[in-house]
């Protein structure tokens, strides 16, 4: 459990060990081989990059059903067809789901709700990276933040007891897993706040685009540690996992300069993963690690401590801060069956 391993945050977080990582730790196989047939996995941001090769990963174990949540219908049938062609005997569907959007979660989440049998396994892999401020135009909230914190959130909250409760129809012996794609930037991030959480992140003036990017997945690891408390393991199993800095992704690329484009293709080039071993990591955290690994942090095909901050008194507090504040950002989450998860 990454609760117990903050002796190995100096390690994680120094370049040092940054830079062994990417270049001298490589996938571990999953043993035994697992056999996924007749069971179900979604996968958001899951026509390209990462998401599409962990459902390629996923379906080469024998996945019956597996729905990619896009944005593009356009994108999503593309890469359907691709997953098709490769592995005929599975069925492979598409759904939209735009992050930027409540009312698209919302829509999703009745959909998810209205499946037939169990949803095994949930892959929330898309996110952002700006590299200038932004607004989201239907929350007023920085865009970064909104992606990969409060609607990655959201969505979560809306998932675990529908999840939950066809798991429980359907009688399956292991629990469905739920992995929220997040990073070890976070062992970066330096966030702290006096005063209001999101009141900070909406600041233009403070707008880094590697800051608000490793803001944004240290306060989401902060928030699944707390909200993993409260949801029973042998109910939901939830974990976070870390890719690495992978090639053959967009992430972050938007906007840059020509120069900068280079300087980070260069950089990718040299340390950074393949699609293929980044996206084994979203595996091993949906099979490899089991009940041990709720609530944790899967880097590198094992369980890893979290940001330093969160071992300190001072972090608990503002965890404390931030479950408050996302309560009142997504009460009306409440009211369309998330209501557990706000009477506390």
């Amino acid at each position: 459990m990454s609760s117990k391993l903050g002796k190995d945050v100096p390690w994680e977080s120094s370049m040092r060990g940054t830079l062994y990582k990417q270049l001298r730790v490589h996938p571990k196989p999953l043993q035994p081989r697992p056999n996924l047939q007749g069971q179900t996995a979604i996968i958001t941001g899951g026509n390209g990059g990462l998401g599409l090769e962990a459902g390629r990963q996923l379906l080469d174990l024998g996945l019956s059903n597996l729905i990619l949540a896009v944005r593009s219908q356009a994108k999503g049938d593309a890469a359907a067809a691709k997953l098709r062609e490769e592995f005929p005997d599975s069925t492979i569907d598409v759904s939209i789901l735009d992050m930027a959007d409540y009312s698209s979660i919302l829509s999703f989440g009745d959909r998810c709700r209205n499946l037939q049998g169990s949803i095994d396994y949930v892959i929330l892999n898309a996110g952002l990276q700006n590299s200038s401020f932004e607004k989201n135009s239907e929350t007023g909230h920085e865009a970064v933040m909104q992606t990969n914190y409060l609607s990655t959130v959201l969505l979560l909250l809306l998932l675990i007891p529908i999840v939950k409760e066809k798991h429980i129809k359907t009688k399956i012996n292991r629990p469905p897993v739920i992995t929220i794609v997040g990073s070890d930037t976070m062992y970066f991030s330096t966030f702290d706040s006096p005063g209001s959480i999101f009141a900070k992140t909406d600041d233009p003036d403070r707008f880094s685009k590697m800051q608000n990017y490793s803001d944004s997945k240290f306060l989401l690891m902060m928030f699944i540690a707390r909200l993993a408390e409260k949801v029973d393991p042998d109910d939901v199993l939830i974990n976070v996992c870390n890719p690495g800095l992978t090639g053959g992704t967009s992430l972050g690329h938007e906007g840059d300069a020509l120069l900068n484009r280079i300087v980070i293709s260069l950089f990718t080039k040299a340390v950074g993963r393949s699609l293929f071993s980044g996206a084994s990591n979203y595996i091993h955290a949906l099979l490899g690690e089991g009940k041990q690994s709720h609530g944790s942090f899967v880097s590198e095909w094992s369980i890893k401590p979290y940001a330093a901050a969160m071992y300190t008194e001072a972090g608990n507090d503002l965890a404390d801060k931030l479950w408050q504040e996302t309560k009142e950002e997504l009460k009306f989450a409440s009211k369309v069956g998330a209501q557990e998860f706000f009477s506390s």
